[in-house]
């Protein structure tokens, strides 16, 4: 039986409609339905079988039926006499001839779904539910869309019920299908690698077929399920923009498409081995939610609405909206397995003269766990290097007002462990084929009932036995073979064993906050983000390849979701090296963390950091809540700010990446100031460090600006070697 994940839909949960009749194609419906907030209409197309978005954007003042015969299209040469419609869940038996939004199977015949849409339910007029059924696959369909009271959002979800008494249903596709609006003529996805996560890739949607398959068991470093279909040209700040994300932490499939018709389609859907969903009578399967955010504001406002829907809607994310979010020390690129108490408890000592408020233990604390061939799974402190286990690190950081943090890697197992010598049996694998290590570690059956208590014990006692404020939950390794016990394909409930778990962590722990790893960003999404409340983008340090991947993040997640920690000189992945002053200015942007040995620091640079710490806490209220700014620059420049929601402060920022051909950087024009306000500009960090920062530092305090003239105006920038960074304060006068 499949025990499906239910995401919480605050606006959704109590709409409730009475059952219907199987097979009646009386349809209780209107011919559309509108759903409105204060900042956005989707219209709802109900006159054929199957509803259909016909509209996501800007308000509408009023809208009629006859409103819909403008985007109407009359038979096409050698087309059905009526277009088939881009529906929510297009499938074959309404002629459509693009990529299944559905596809079920009773056996060999019972194929041939054909729903229809029978009741529709809307409530406060931003929540809607329409259910539809098939008596040809006995098959029911519940479709969820809901607008948040305010921004530029749209949730939609579906639920798959087998309404047969006697025969499974297996379930081969499920993808949430959207008409692109033919005025996009552009999209952009995010991909990457391990250590260089969310880069920024466009593409022209002329003549496209598109599809992004992922099957590694998580939402992975080469791209999570997002895409942005957009104008072109799109700037930073002009230009309208439609972005898509799939809040799903597994296997799943991006598809855009150009019909013959020239219509486009977006789909974006879980994606499924055959035989993984097979419903038994009676029980249901819950698609995960697509989330659609709107912009005409180019990717600067497409990132506040973004920021501003996470914000509110995740309470994960909300409950911390005003506690700040403590400035932490984490031990793995200072350590690495080399660990003990007295070198622990030194550095705590050190880390809390810095100003650090939080200290996370990483790997190598548990037992055997000298590196990364052993050890997985057996959650108890090692007796050589913490003899007295955690009981007096966690003592350390109470009596230094800090909070202690673990590092925790719960969903593996390495072969060479207490776990797997005693429950070999507890991992995925494909018998009787070898078992794949990948990192010298196998994946644990998070399906399987006793796997999950055994976690949730190990777990349960860490946190009961010691007081834990932070897990770091990693998960270092693709899932390769994805197969239960029984030989059935298993990575979907393998995802829903996942949030099971960490709901019944949070549920028994609700004072421990929650990062989200997979050796960086092999695992970001609006799906795990019910349960995580910070997220580290990637496991690489460098400042320069850093500024890249904080760019895309912070496209759809809010700063204060970003971990961001100031690495060594050199950085361990790229073997680069930069100056403390490049690599804090970098960091100061998310949610500030320290990962590299401050015991070999000598005394200016222990004064440039505790610097460096003050200032971040001195603005972390306004980083961590104030309205995204994104600057168009040159190639080799970057810049980027966040501007209060009063307008009356601001904190900007340029990089300079590498050397360009003029000699001065182009002009400095600020975004989303007060154009009539007057404004104290300072430039913060870093130190002064040249005649040239010294004498444009001085200028700019010498009289308040207006905010008119900085963002039209502009200003000149002093000349800067590359892999440099400055910030600037504004505040109101």
């Amino acid at each position: 039986m499949l025990r499906a994940w239910q995401h919480s839909h605050d606006l959704v949960k109590n709409l409730e409609i009475g059952p219907i009749t199987m097979g009646s194609d009386n349809s209780v419906t209107q011919p559309f339905y509108h759903l409105t907030n204060a900042d956005t209409s989707v219209l709802v197309d109900c006159r054929q079988r199957l509803p259909a978005i016909v509209y996501v954007g800007s308000r509408l003042a009023s809208v009629e039926e006859a409103d819909l015969a403008l985007v109407d299209r009359h038979e096409a040469p050698a087309s059905l006499p009526t277009e088939t419609p881009i529906a929510l869940l297009p499938d074959a038996t309404s002629g459509w001839l693009g990529h299944p939004g559905i596809a079920v199977r009773r056996g060999r015949q019972g194929w041939q779904l054909h729903a229809v849409l029978q009741q529709v339910s809307q409530s406060q007029s931003a929540a809607l539910v329409l259910l539809a059924a098939c008596s040809v696959t006995q098959t029911r369909l519940r479709f969820e869309l809901a607008l948040p009271a305010a921004g530029r959002a749209l949730s939609v979800r579906v639920t798959i019920t087998n309404d047969s008494l006697s025969d499974t249903l297996s379930l081969d596709e499920c993808n949430l299908t959207l008409p692109i609006p033919d005025h996009l003529e552009g999209f952009t996805d995010l991909s990457g690698r391990w250590g260089l996560e969310f880069q920024s890739q466009g593409h022209s949607l002329t003549q496209i077929e598109y599809s992004r398959e992922n099957r590694t068991g998580r939402s992975s470093h080469r791209g999570a399920a997002s895409v942005i279909v957009h104008e072109t040209p799109l700037s930073e700040s002009q230009g309208q923009a439609l972005a898509c994300h799939l809040a799903w932490s597994g296997n799943h499939r991006v598809r855009i498409e150009q019909l013959t018709d020239g219509r486009r389609y977006c789909q974006l859907g879980e994606l499924l081995a055959p035989e993984e969903i097979v419903l038994q009578p009676g029980t249901t399967y819950s698609s995960p939610t697509v989330w659609c955010v709107f912009s005409s504001e180019g990717l600067s406002g497409l990132s506040r609405q973004w920021h501003r829907l996470i914000r509110e809607q995740f309470p994960t994310v909300a409950a911390l909206q005003h506690k700040p979010r403590p400035v932490q020390l984490n031990t793995w690129e200072a350590l690495y397995f080399d660990i003990n108490e007295s070198t622990l408890l030194n550095l705590i000592e050190q880390a809390a003269q810095l100003g650090v408020e939080r200290f996370v233990l990483d790997d190598g604390w548990f037992a055997g766990r000298n590196d990364d061939r052993t050890s997985l799974g057996d959650w108890w402190a090692d007796p050589i290097k913490l003899p007295r286990g955690l009981a007096p690190l966690v003592a350390a950081c109470n009596q230094f007002d800090m909070e202690f943090g673990l590092w925790v890697e719960p969903e593996m197992v390495n072969p060479d462990s207490e776990l797997y010598r005693c429950h070999p049996e507890w991992v995925l694998h494909h018998d009787p084929l070898p078992r794949m290590v990948a990192r010298n570690q196998l994946v644990l059956d998070l399906a399987r009932p006793e796997v999950q208590a055994h976690l949730f014990e190990a777990l349960a006692a860490l946190l009961n036995d010691h007081d834990i404020r932070y897990l770091k939950w990693d998960m270092n390794r693709d899932i390769h073979q994805a197969g239960n016990a029984l030989g059935y394909p298993t990575s979907s409930h393998q995802t829903h064993g996942f949030y099971r778990l960490l709901d019944r962590v949070k549920t028994a722990f609700p004072h421990v906050e929650i990062e989200g790893c997979a050796s960086g960003g092999g695992r970001v999404d609006c799906g795990v983000l019910s349960y995580v409340s910070r997220f580290w983008p990637s496991d690489t340090n460098d400042a320069l390849d850093r500024l890249g991947v904080q760019q895309g993040f912070s496209l759809f997640y809010p700063p204060e979701l970003m971990g961001c920690h100031i690495g060594p000189e050199t950085c361990h992945l790229t073997g680069r090296q930069h100056t403390l002053d490049f690599r804090g200015g970098v960091a100061f942007w998310g949610h500030l963390g320290i990962e590299m040995d401050i015991r070999t620091l000598d005394e200016r640079d222990q004064s440039t950091l505790m610097a460096l710490i003050q200032l971040h806490k001195d603005h972390r209220q306004l980083l961590h809540g104030g309205q995204a700014q994104r600057l168009e620059r040159p190639t080799e420049e970057m810049a980027w700010g966040v501007v209060s929601g009063s307008q009356q402060e601001a904190l900007f920022g340029h990089a300079q990446l590498a050397s360009a051909l003029r000699p001065f950087p182009v002009r400095y024009r600020f975004q989303g100031l007060d154009a009539r306000a007057q404004y104290q500009v300072r430039c913060i960090w870093p130190p002064i460090d040249s005649d040239y920062l010294a004498e444009h530092a001085a200028a700019l305090q010498a009289r308040p600006l207006s905010g008119d003239v900085l963002m039209q105006l502009g200003m000149t920038l002093p000349i800067r070697k590359p892999e440099s960074l400055l910030i600037y304060h504004l505040s109101a006068v």
